[in-house]
C-alpha cells in the first residue's frame, strides 16, 4: 500500500513526510474515493454520510468548485477538498483570502499542513472505448433509474465515449451492466449497440448513491443537517427508457408515425412482449375519442403503437418517458411534472 510505503520512508528518515490529518466527509451526501484525482477515475471506495477519514497528503486534479486540490486518504484513494466538511489544517480563511484563492484556482486550505503526494499522484489512470446508443438513452449520475438524477438524454445513434463498466447496477429489462461516459454519468448497456468490452475498460468500482450539487461556494451552510433518505421507487417502477409491456389486443399494429393512417411496419401478436422506449402525445383523432387514443409508444423497432393496444397503461404506472427529441416532458400518475435536466 502506498500509505504504508510513505510511513516507511518517514521511519527511515528518508523523507520529511508530514503527519496525517483527521477529517469528516460531507453530510447528507455520499462521497466517492477515487483511484486517481480526476472525476473520470474509477472508484476504489464509497464513504457514507459523515464518515471520518484520515488524510495523508494532497495533490492536484480535476477542478471542483474552483479548487483543484484532492487529498489521499489512508484507504489509498482520493477525495476532493469539496468533499470534506472542514479542512482540519491551519488556514487563513478570511473571506477576502478565500475569494482570492478561488479566483486564482488555488486551494482554500493551506497545503503546508500536509505533504505533497508526489508527481506520480497527478497521473491519470483512465481507460476509454467508443460506443453508440441503439435506443434513446438516459445518462444518470449513478447506475440506477429510480433514484439517480438524469444528467443528459442521448438520442439513438449517438457516438459516445465510455470509461468503465459495472455489472452491479439497477436491472434494465434483463441487464444490470452500466457504463460510465466522459460526461461523468452512467448509461445502461442494454441501450447500446454493443456490450461493454471488458478487456479494454476498467471496472468502475463501487458506485453509490450520489447527487447533483446545486450549491455555491458556501456549500456547508447550505446543506441540510439531516442526511437525506435515499428515495425508493414504488414497486420498482420508475420513469425510464426501455420498458417491456404486453399486447392486450388480437394484434397491435406498429405504424411509421403516430396516426392509424400511417404505414403499418409490423404487427405484434396477442400477449407478445414489446419493449418501448418512450411515448408521444399525438392528440385526439376525433372529438369522441378516449384519452388512450391520444398516446403512442415508440418501440425498439422504431415504429409507433397505440397505448390502448397494451395491457399496461401509462395512466396506471409511473414508468414512461415522453419522446424528449420533441421537447416533451415526463408524464406520471395522470399529472404533468417537471424533472430537472429534462430537455
Amino acid at each position: 500500500m502506498k500509505y504504508a510505503a510513505l510511513l516507511l520512508l518517514v521511519a527511515r528518515g528518508e523523507a520529511a513526510f508530514k503527519p496525517p490529518i483527521n477529517n469528516t466527509v460531507e453530510y447528507a451526501v455520499q462521497t466517492e474515493c477515487k483511484t486517481c484525482p480526476y472525476s473520470l477515475c474509477t472508484n476504489k471506495k464509497f464513504y457514507e454520510y459523515d464518515t471520518q477519514v484520515t488524510l495523508v497528503c494532497w495533490t492536484s486534479g480535476t477542478v471542483i468548485d474552483g479548487d483543484s486540490t484532492w487529498l489521499r486518504t489512508t484507504d489509498d484513494c482520493y477525495v476532493t477538498q469539496y468533499d470534506l466538511t472542514d479542512y482540519a489544517g491551519e488556514c487563513s480563511c478570511s473571506s477576502r483570502y478565500v475569494k482570492w484563492k478561488r479566483t486564482n484556482g488555488l486551494s482554500i486550505a493551506d497545503e503546508t499542513d500536509l505533504s505533497f503526494c508526489g508527481r506520480e499522484s497527478m497521473e491519470e489512470h483512465i481507460t476509454y472505448d467508443s460506443a453508440r446508443t441503439k435506443y434513446n438513452t438516459e445518462c444518470n449520475i449513478c447506475d440506477n433509474n429510480s433514484n439517480c438524477e438524469v444528467i443528459k438524454y442521448i438520442k439513438y445513434g449517438t457516438d459516445i465515449t465510455v470509461t468503465c463498466w459495472t455489472d452491479e447496477g439497477a436491472l434494465v429489462i434483463d441487464d444490470s451492466t452500466w457504463l460510465k461516459t466522459t460526461d461523468n454519468c452512467y448509461v445502461a448497456q442494454i441501450g447500446l449497440e454493443d456490450p461493454a468490452d471488458k478487456s479494454v475498460l476498467d471496472n468502475c468500482g463501487p458506485v453509490g448513491f450520489v447527487q447533483v450539487n446545486y450549491t455555491y461556494p458556501e456549500k456547508v451552510k447550505q446543506r441540510s443537517a439531516s442526511p437525506a433518505p435515499i428515495p425508493k421507487a414504488e414497486k420498482e417502477l420508475e420513469k425510464r427508457y426501455l420498458l417491456n409491456i404486453t399486447v392486450g389486443e388480437d394484434y397491435a399494429a406498429c405504424h411509421s408515425c403516430t396516426n392509424t393512417t400511417c404505414e403499418v411496419e409490423r404487427r405484434y401478436p396477442f400477449n407478445h412482449e414489446v419493449i418501448v422506449q418512450c411515448y408521444v402525445e399525438a392528440g385526439l383523432p376525433s372529438p369522441n375519442s378516449t384519452y388512450e387514443e391520444a398516446y403512442w409508444y415508440l418501440t425498439t423497432d422504431f415504429c409507433y403503437v397505440r397505448e390502448l393496444d397494451f395491457w399496461e397503461s401509462l395512466f396506471d404506472r409511473e414508468v414512461f418517458l415522453k419522446d424528449v427529441t420533441q421537447n416533451q416532458v415526463p408524464f406520471a400518475n395522470e399529472y404533468r411534472i417537471s424533472i430537472p435536466g429534462m430537455l
